[in-house]
């Protein structure tokens, strides 16, 4: 513990400049120091130091101001500083006490000086609590948040600007028909024609296509009482399952194989794009865009607008953070698009792995929503149990006539490499 005249030390106040003040600034000082002193008595008993601890830091303090006060502001600060000192024990020992008065007592006894400062007197009226909040021990009050905090998912991306097409209840059986023509064996064989010479014939055929809807789900068991006594949770276990179905209908739509029951994905589904020498300086992943997005207009371009580029954020962050010579960022954030291209970050998509296609020929059929349910299984009913289940059917549908829109880089370092370099 400081004595009084280190306390000087430490505020730069000789004992010559402190015997020159004034009375009242001396007391100030006084009283600052026993302030101080009592802040060190305070965490002396935090810490659970002893009475007998506590005692010798009070004699400490009034033999460090001895010599520098006044024998009566000595005797106060003696009778502050242990009055706190029994008080802040009292609170430790007793879990909070402060007082031996209610709140009630203490209006009572100090009523006239209330009404003093009522009627606009000056001073003040302390009032000691009986109980403090420490003294409440295994209090179950306290404000309840209404929510319970909620689990991070990937971001829904593809399924969101995807065209969907909802497929009621009726005698469809779960398929969807189509037909198109079939490209590998049509043929256009118009040309010019001289007099008398023979027409050209062309060839046109057309081919049926059916695809099944898929079913993807999940079922979690939980107790009769879980529902009885914990709506809450309850209602937050049905939208668990909701969103464990959602988040793999996310994954199928990018990198199903449609094996099995998985779905037919977007990288399953479209065709390779190959890149070729170009001869681009520093080439990047939007010169590499801009090149699939050529490759598909440039023998289809009546039919097709790509306006998308699926990409994760691992592969995007290259061109994000990529500079030009002059160290300014080439990526245009105001627009967010690449090359005309809006960016579609999704995160099921591998790293160094991109799709450009137009997506009006991409769509999701779909029975509307995710279907919720509750039901026994095995021995359930005799043990009060039931599983929740959720459920969707759906498919993604690229016609095979409009599989041309689309084109996949399952290389996008190698095909920039290729893009860079000299043509042949």
């Amino acid at each position: 513990m400081k004595t009084f005249k280190q306390f000087l030390e430490s505020k730069g106040i000789t004992e010559d400049v402190f015997n020159a003040k004034s009375a009242e600034e001396m007391a100030a000082l006084h009283k600052e120091y026993s302030e101080s002193v009592s802040e060190e008595i305070k965490t002396a008993i935090a810490n659970k130091a002893s009475k007998e601890d506590v005692s010798e830091l009070i004699k400490d303090a009034i033999a460090g101001i001895t010599g520098y006060a006044k024998a009566d502001e000595i005797k106060a600060i003696k009778d502050s500083l242990e009055e706190q000192g029994v008080e802040l024990t009292k609170m430790k020992n007793k879990g909070g006490e402060g007082s031996t008065k209610s709140l009630s007592d203490e209006i009572i006894e100090k009523k006239e000086a209330i009404l003093k400062v009522a009627r606009g007197a000056a001073g003040e009226v302390e009032m000691k609590a009986l109980t403090t909040r420490a003294s409440v021990a295994n209090s179950p009050a306290g404000f309840v948040l209404p929510d319970i905090g909620q689990l991070g998912v990937k971001e829904r991306s593809l399924y969101n600007v995807l065209p969907k097409v909802t497929l009621g209840d009726g005698n469809h059986t779960g398929t969807v028909r189509y037909r198109d023509w079939d490209e590998a064996t049509s043929v256009r064989a118009a040309a010019a024609v001289a007099e008398g010479a023979a027409f050209p014939e062309s060839t046109a055929k057309f081919e049926w296509y059916t695809k099944p809807l898929r079913k993807i789900g999940d079922t979690l068991p939980v107790t009769e009482e879980f529902f009885e006594d914990e709506q809450q949770a309850a209602g937050e276990l049905e939208m668990f399952l909701e969103v464990n179905v959602n988040t793999e209908i996310d994954d199928q739509l990018v990198n199903g194989d449609n094996t099995g029951q998985n779905l037919d994905g977007l990288v399953t589904t479209v065709p390779a794009y190959t890149a070729v020498n170009s001869g681009i300086a520093s080439a990047n992943l939007k010169d590499l865009a801009i090149k699939v997005r050529n490759t598909i207009t440039r023998t289809r371009g009546s039919k097709y607008r790509p306006d998308m580029l699926v990409v994760s954020s691992s592969t995007m962050e290259d061109l994000v953070l990529a500079k030009d010579a002059n160290n300014n960022y080439i990526f245009d954030e105001t627009t967010g698009t690449v090359g005309g291209l809006m960016v579609v970050i999704d995160e099921n998509m591998a790293d160094n792995v991109i799709v450009v296609g137009d997506r009006r020929y991409a769509r999701i059929y779909e029975k509307g929503g995710v279907n919720l349910s509750r039901g026994r299984v095995n021995n359930q009913f005799n043990e009060d149990e039931m599983t929740l289940k959720a459920r969707k059917r759906m498919l993604l549908l690229i016609r095979t006539v409009d599989k041309t829109g689309f084109l996949k880089v399952a290389d996008v370092d190698a095909a920039l490499t290729t893009l860079a370099a000299t043509p042949i």
